[in-house]
């Protein structure tokens, strides 16, 4: 999809509404922006992973196709990464 936007006085833009949509944003959602060689690129900061008690158990909730297994190894890695800096050479 293609769309020319304007920037206004303040220098905002305005997503159109069929982007929005089929980006899921909505008002509050994060969006990252980045200078890829001489164009703006934005993508969606994914909403932080919450953990809830359901019943007797504890359940990782996320947003849409969320996988809390990949999320979980991946905090793991950091945790370790930053565990074994000090012992790096």
């Amino acid at each position: 999809m293609n769309a020319t936007l304007v920037l206004d006085k303040a220098g905002r833009l305005v997503l159109p509404k069929a982007i929005r949509e089929r980006m899921h944003l909505h008002a509050g959602s994060k969006l990252r922006i980045e200078m890829v060689g001489d164009k703006i690129e934005l993508s969606q900061e994914p909403a932080d992973a919450q953990i809830v008690k359901r019943g007797k158990r504890r359940v990782v909730v996320g947003w849409e196709g969320f996988d809390a297994t990949k999320a979980v190894q991946e905090a793991r890695e950091e945790h370790l990464d930053r565990l074994e800096a000090p012992f790096r050479t």
